[in-house]
């Protein structure tokens, strides 16, 4: 004997409730047990979902079908049962509103008129199964198409190497993590501001100003290239100012008991020294080859005003010009910072002209 439609109906009320039938005569509040429902992975949609149906399709989530013409399910009478079908292959999983009201199903007859809900024929689409229900037959159309939207994002659930992706409270702003099928990661702010990049592909790991804190800090890499053209050493925190007699600069590593050669500025005697033992420092300069004395400077060429060029005549008789050095510090701060310009000789030597890119001020110096 079949089952009743009284039990029927009563399993499939309980059942939306998730609770379990054990007995008609109780109400769905007094069954104790959950139904607990089995979902395979294949049936879980992995990607998000944009409100915004072109934005769905953009993302390679979901697709388009205009007007697919449905197939009839000839096991039912009365031509009340189509089907989504491509080829041999069903199309399931289509989009339902609930994800947004575009994605809402438009239903036409074969002459391409649209069906409404309020149509006599009361049909309702299947938006999991892909299946056009008719309780009424349709007067007038002996074929169905359908205008909507299906996902084809992926599936599944766990550690499969799909791509991922979640927004993060990070405080300030919210940050976006991606991790691709790739084993490529990114974080970006909301701005879309790349913050981290580990790109698994190229081996490479791109970070957005980055500040490293701790007693130790370890590189290996085979080659390092460095972009920037000035490298700060002996940095200090802001508004702090290093000590007067510190030293700094640049050691390399020969092994264990190797002595190591160092280049380091010793800003007590405001020299560079160079040690090949690291314990015995020789300054690199003397006191009468910086800027700052006037023992070998044969001739200064003060510039107060900006100007984009300086020329100096009758050189020959200011500095031995064969064994001349011209050096170039432009004021910055108060301070002398050396740069680099265009310089000219004359060809008899006589004169010598000075092109800078940027408007100059600042002191020219000849030695010899």
């Amino acid at each position: 004997m079949a089952i009743g439609n009284n039990v029927k109906i009563d399993r499939a009320w309980k059942l939306a409730l998730d609770r379990a039938l054990t007995a008609l005569q109780k109400e769905f509040y007094e069954e104790q047990y959950s139904t607990g429902r089995i979902v395979h992975q294949d049936d879980v949609w992995k990607n998000e979902i944009p409100s915004d149906p072109a934005q769905a399709v953009n993302d390679g989530v979901a697709q388009l079908y205009t007007q697919l013409v449905l197939e009839e399910d000839v096991s039912v009478a009365g031509k009340r049962a189509w089907i989504a079908r491509s080829g041999e292959q069903r199309l399931t999983d289509w989009i339902s509103p609930r994800f947004g009201q575009g994605f809402t199903l438009q239903l036409f007859d074969q002459d391409g008129n649209q069906i409404f809900t309020t149509d006599q024929s009361n049909w309702v689409f299947d938006y999991k199964a892909g299946i056009l229900f008719l309780e009424n037959s349709h007067p007038t159309a002996t074929g169905f198409k359908i205008t909507a939207y299906r996902y084809v994002g992926d599936t599944g659930v766990g550690g499969d190497p799909q791509d991922f992706q979640q927004v993060y409270d990070a405080g300030i702003k919210d940050a976006v993590v991606k991790l691709l099928s790739t084993g490529s990661l990114t974080v970006k702010a909301a701005d879309d501001t790349a913050l981290l990049a580990v790109d698994e592909v190229n081996k490479q790991v791109i970070l957005k100003d980055p500040i490293i804190e701790g007693t130790a800090t370890k590189i290996e890499t085979v080659d390092t290239e460095v972009k920037d053209n000035i490298i700060t050493l002996n940095k200090q925190g802001s508004g702090q100012t290093p000590p007067s007699g510190f030293t700094s600069g640049i050691e390399i590593d020969r092994g264990a008991a190797v002595t190591r050669p160092t280049l380091r500025w010793n800003n007590q005697t405001k020299k560079w020294q160079v040690s090949l033992d690291d314990e015995t420092f020789i300054d690199l300069v003397t006191d009468d080859q910086i800027p700052g004395y006037t023992a070998a400077r044969k001739y200064v060429e003060e510039v107060t005003t900006p100007t984009l060029s300086v020329t100096i005549s009758d050189v020959v008789s200011k500095v031995n010009v064969p064994g001349c050095t011209l050096q170039i510090f432009e004021t910055v701060a108060g301070e002398l910072e050396q740069v680099e310009a265009e310089v000219k000789w004359a060809s008899d030597w006589s004169s010598v002209t000075i092109n800078f890119e940027e408007n100059f001020t600042g002191v020219i110096v000849l030695t010899g």
